[in-house]
């Protein structure tokens, strides 16, 4: 099914995962079958979440990196960056060309527990400057880099994954603290991922990933992205109770570029028919996905670019970078490692 959906250029590309192989042989045949199945064009976009820390989709056998939020303790940016780099060489030496990292949500709530260990910290301007720097080390090393998760989960109690956060936070307080780290890297990264969050005081109906006041009116006209925009996940629980075919809908009407249908070949068929029998009726739909289809070509065309010539000459020693995390980590005072809350 995917060989037929990437040859019909109706799919913008693959997002794989570890139980899609059992040896490293295999994601890089997953990952050259794509290429030689996809239509014309550019190559597909290949992603994976290769965070570090909890989230590592592919480790191993990729190498596993320590938490991102270590980094963000240790506040060496070169050390973030050299850790980007290492990932994202790995990653380009399998054939995945982009990375869904780094979190550049900023954890300000105590009861946030889908940042725990993801997030840089809790400070906007710690989580920047190192969200640049590991933005930085990944497109170094010839992989697309995604920010996450617009315009910010940090602050949620409730994990989107298995409910529909709620904020009540405005643009006033989002310039702030939550859209710090997006400017600092927005200049650098391809590709942003829409949390399903509700913002209050933006859209007290709708969650950022299908909401235009957020997608066109903060990300687009407040921030000037010009970039793809992409949903997360379609099949979690804050926003499957609406339909995965429903909020994929909504979704691209509201401005996203890209969908993500993470668990379900089945499912993202569905999602394609059921955009095709409404934009064959529904003018401004057909127009919408044109203007979305025009962008996952340009992020198609910029990951060729950037794949065919990184920036790195010498591939990064991954296992020496994790040591180095480990230990400087280790080194730090109780208190730092171990912060109250």
């Amino acid at each position: 099914m995917l060989r037929r959906l990437l040859a019909q250029n109706a799919l913008g590309g693959l997002f794989v995962r570890r139980n899609n192989f059992r040896a490293l042989g295999e994601l890089t045949a997953i990952c050259d079958d794509a290429r030689s199945s996809a239509g014309t064009g550019p190559p597909p976009l290949i992603a994976a979440d290769q965070e570090g820390g909890p989230v590592e989709h592919l480790s191993p056998p990729l190498t596993r990196f320590p938490s991102m939020t270590w980094l963000g303790t240790i506040d060496d940016v070169d050390l973030t960056r050299r850790a980007g780099a290492a990932i994202g060489a790995e990653l380009h030496s399998v054939g995945v060309n982009l990375d869904l990292a780094p979190v550049l949500d900023v954890r300000t709530s105590r009861r946030n527990v889908v940042d725990l260990a993801r997030a840089f910290g809790s400070e906007p301007a710690r989580v920047a400057r190192h969200g640049r720097a590991f933005v930085d080390g990944i497109v170094s090393s010839g992989v697309l880099a995604c920010g996450k998760h617009f315009p910010g989960h940090g602050d949620t109690s409730v994990d989107s994954h298995a409910g529909l956060p709620r904020v009540p936070h405005g643009l006033e307080r989002l310039d702030r603290v939550e859209l710090v780290p997006f400017r600092a890297c927005l200049a650098q990264t391809d590709v942003v991922m829409l949390a399903h969050v509700v913002y209050e005081g933006i859209d007290r109906r709708l969650p950022a990933s299908l909401s235009s006041a957020v997608i066109e009116g903060v990300l687009r006209r407040h921030l000037g992205f010009e970039g793809l925009a992409m949903s997360d996940d379609l099949q979690m629980a804050a926003v499957r109770g609406r339909g995965v075919e429903t909020a994929a809908l909504q979704s691209m009407r509201a401005g996203c570029d890209l969908l993500l249908v993470a668990h379900s070949q089945g499912v993202a068929s569905s999602v394609i028919r059921h955009l095709a029998s409404v934009a064959a009726v529904d003018p401004a739909l057909r127009t919408r996905l044109d203007a979305a289809a025009a962008r996952v070509r340009h992020a198609r065309e910029r990951a060729a670019i950037v794949s065919r010539a990184p920036a790195i000459s010498i591939r990064p020693d991954a296992p020496a970078i994790v040591r180095e995390i480990r230990s400087r980590f280790a080194a730090l005072p109780a208190a730092q490692r171990h912060p109250r809350g």
